[in-house]
């Protein structure tokens, strides 16, 4: 249920070295109810200088209602990550290395597991729409009846917002001269 990969053997290896890895794996997206989702792709390791560079290109579908509707949909979702992870320890001596400039970047842990699971659970919130839609032209439901107004109309009669008034009443005198 995450994304885990030993990368003691690629540390070990000259910088510039890589491995290739399919990925098909569950992992466990936060948001309003943290769930798991599956992701399926392909992901290349690189040997730096301070760690592994990950590039990966990753595919998974999220469960979604509709803003404006609230049907439920799926909303497909592309993961194009590329990031450096740091090594904690140096893998043939296991002294400590310093930390990267960047105190939010991804570490490997000190048995030399890369996980990929922090990485995509940020790709991921990232790459959802901010309000997804069943289909661009969605109606939406009714403020007052909450029909679905993609089903047809309501009997409703349109709510008429008085800040508008002074601009009706000058359209009705244009239309009448």
């Amino acid at each position: 249920m995450s994304i885990q990969y030993n990368v003691s053997a690629l540390l070990r290896e000259p910088v510039g070295s890589t491995r290739e890895y399919e990925v098909a794996d569950d992992v466990l997206i936060d948001g309003a109810a943290p769930h798991h989702e599956h992701v399926v792709g392909h992901a290349a390791f690189l040997r730096t200088k301070h760690g592994v560079l990950v590039t990966a290109h990753l595919q998974g579908v999220q469960r979604e209602q509709c803003s404006r509707c609230l049907q439920p949909l799926e909303v497909p979702v592309q993961l194009d990550i590329e990031e450096e992870f740091f090594a904690r320890l140096d893998p043939t001596t296991s002294a400590s290395l310093p930390p990267p400039e960047e105190p939010e970047a991804f570490r490997i842990d000190p048995r030399h597991t890369l996980d990929l699971d922090e990485a995509v659970r940020q790709y991921w919130a990232l790459a959802l729409p901010m309000q997804p839609l069943c289909r661009p032209d969605c109606l939406g439901l009714c403020p007052r009846c909450g029909r679905d107004l993609n089903q047809g109309a309501c009997s409703c009669q349109p709510e008429a917002d008085e800040r508008w008034s002074a601009l009706r009443e000058l359209v009705i005198e244009r239309e009448g001269s």
